[in-house]
């Protein structure tokens, strides 16, 4: 009888853990730079702590920029609904739908 898998190599496996303390600005600058490398965040610090190449795709990197610009957008718009604050619908909305059509573009 075969087997269906073939167990890792000991190389191959990570028995290994580490565990590290980092403040809050630390540990979403590790989360972002994983996440616009498409990678996790134990990826990312083996690859960076063994000097190992990480590279950025620069499309991914763009898009998160112009989806945090449309939230920030889109919380400015609504804290000034609840304040009772009309918001300049006429200078918001262009900003959101060129944005959106951006990352369409970039996403294509």
């Amino acid at each position: 009888m075969t087997k269906l898998f073939k167990p890792k190599a000991e190389a191959d496996s990570k028995p290994a853990r580490y565990q590290i303390r980092l403040g809050v600005k630390d540990d979403e600058t590790i989360r972002r730079s994983a996440k616009i490398r498409q990678m996790t965040v134990s990826e990312f610090i083996r690859r960076a702590a063994l000097g190992r190449r990480a590279d950025v795709d620069y499309e991914t990197e763009i898009v998160l920029a112009l989806s945090d610009i449309t939230r920030a957008i889109r919380a400015f718009h609504a804290a000034m609904v609840e304040s009772g604050i009309a918001p300049p619908e006429e200078l918001l909305r262009p900003v959101i739908l060129d944005a959106r059509a951006a990352i369409l573009r970039i996403s294509k």
